[in-house]
């Protein structure tokens, strides 16, 4: 049987090829084994309560390419090849969801190390039962939830930020400040796919609607339904649907979400939900930006005048459609009377 470097160069471009868009196994059930908490950045999101856990990257390269960079100079020659004839690149993640709070990420297939994704997707697997109404009622406070969204907000800003890297070491400046750097990654398409991976347990009955399992998450009951929540799994358009009305606040940039909602814009082309492989839900970035306006500020900004803030919002936004097009992102320009 002839070795890797006897077949013919053709042959060995499409095993180089498979290689690079490999994908691992994605693990069973979530678990705490080989995951932690990264704090190598200063999140924004609101970790308060629950926090996202990260897969050790101890076990495998953080990307399919370094292991071929490094066999020797002839695969590096020939895997450089096959990288630079990719014209588009996908990353794959998954999130496992346990029990509607715990969320577990792990990295299915990274081809390469860019800055300049084509499509993160990202497999979103519910296991587990339906939160209890006390657990939401734990998740309540100051600024609202503090539940699976901001973790899944904290992985997303964290990726943004990164890449799909394990731990970043700290930088300090020449003032002796800490500071973590940005790679500043963008990303033209997220996708969202949300499936049940939950096995042992049934889906509530027919008649049980989402706003009784939405006001588990607030907290309360409605009618006295899914009462019995150790005994039945959400169902992953329930998940999608709050988590989509939870980024539709965030990307409205208003004076108490514009910290959280202005990366988005900035880094990602559009966001696509899905359901078990079909399209739900598309949030048009490209049209909710085209909507923002800068609003009369509110009494606690009094001392600013709406002109200084007007002028800031509108050189962020217009510096933020230009990187767009730069990146090839649906951009909706205003019209003359609009600036």
């Amino acid at each position: 049987m002839p070795s890797l470097m006897e077949l013919p160069q053709e042959i060995r471009a499409m095993i180089f090829e498979e290689a690079l868009n490999a994908h691992r196994t994605p693990p069973v059930r979530p678990s705490t084994l080989n995951m932690v908490f990264l704090l190598d950045m200063r999140y924004k999101a609101y970790l308060r309560y629950l926090v996202p856990f990260h897969e050790r990257r101890d076990s495998h390269s953080p990307s399919n390419d370094l292991p071929l960079l490094l066999t020797s100079r002839q695969v590096f020659e020939e895997t450089k090849s096959t990288l630079n004839r990719m014209e588009r690149t996908t990353y794959f993640l998954d999130i496992s969801v346990l029990d509607d709070q715990y969320l577990f990420s792990s990295w299915i297939s990274v081809p390469k190390l860019t800055t300049c994704l084509s499509t993160l997707h990202v497999d979103v697997r519910l296991f587990g039962r339906i939160l209890t109404a006390e657990e939401g009622r734990r998740q309540l406070g100051s600024g609202g939830r503090w539940g699976f969204h901001w973790c899944f907000y904290a992985l997303l800003e964290r990726f943004l930020q990164y890449g799909p890297v394990g731990e970043k070491k700290p930088c300090w400046d020449d003032k002796g400040r800490l500071y973590y750097e940005s790679r500043r990654i963008s990303v033209e398409n997220l996708i969202l796919d949300f499936q049940s991976a939950e096995t042992e347990l049934p889906f509530p009955p027919d008649d049980v609607e989402f706003e009784a399992w939405h006001a588990k998450h607030q907290g309360y009951t409605v009618d006295g339904q899914i009462e019995h929540s150790l005994e039945y799994k959400t169902r992953p358009e329930w998940l999608l649907l709050d988590l989509t009305d939870w980024l539709e606040i965030i990307i409205r940039i208003s004076t108490g979400t514009k910290k959280w909602g202005k990366i988005i814009y900035e880094r990602i082309g559009s966001i696509f939900m899905l359901v078990d492989g079909r399209l739900h839900t598309t949030i048009d970035l490209a049209g909710e930006l085209a909507k923002y306006k800068c609003d009369k500020p509110p009494h606690f900004m009094a001392n600013v005048e709406l002109s200084t803030l007007r002028a800031r919002d509108w050189e962020w936004k217009i510096a933020t459609l230009l990187r767009r097009e730069e990146l090839g992102f649906p951009v909706v320009w205003p019209g003359d009377g609009e600036i």
